[in-house]
């Protein structure tokens, strides 16, 4: 029994470095999802905002652009410019034209390694609605 004993005593090597491998591809992956994790999250905030000003100062697609670009340039989003915008933002109306929406559509992506890429795909749409939302 004392034998048994003294030849348990932890992990080895190759059980340590095993660790250290998932680690290490836990990070990696963390680290680069974080930022298109991040850029939803800020595109949302972003969406609010546009829908927390008062109705008069979003009636016309260009003036729900101009909240939501300035929104994105408060927080650093690069992805969102005067040309861009146009591409990524919409105001839509419902079939009998009485409700509008703001829809935000895009693509993001971070390269993982050598030819590997994580996509995100952005399709969020809210209701622009007559009232002042919190």
């Amino acid at each position: 029994m004392k034998h048994i004993l003294q030849l348990q005593r932890g992990m080895t090597v190759l059980g340590i470095f095993i660790l250290l491998g998932m680690f290490g591809c836990f990070l990696l992956f963390g680290l680069t999802a974080f930022p298109l994790y991040n850029e939803y999250i800020t595109v949302q905030s972003g969406m609010k905002s546009v829908l927390s000003r008062i109705p008069s100062d979003r009636k016309t697609t260009k003036q729900v652009r101009r909240v939501f670009l300035k929104n994105m340039e408060m927080n650093n989003v690069e992805r969102f410019n005067d040309i861009t915008v146009k591409e990524y933002v919409n105001v839509k109306k419902s079939k009998n034209g009485k409700k509008k929406y703001l829809n935000v559509k895009f693509q993001a992506s971070n390269k993982l390694f050598d030819n590997m890429y994580l996509m995100m795909d952005v399709d969020e749409t809210i209701e622009l609605t007559g009232k002042v939302s919190e």
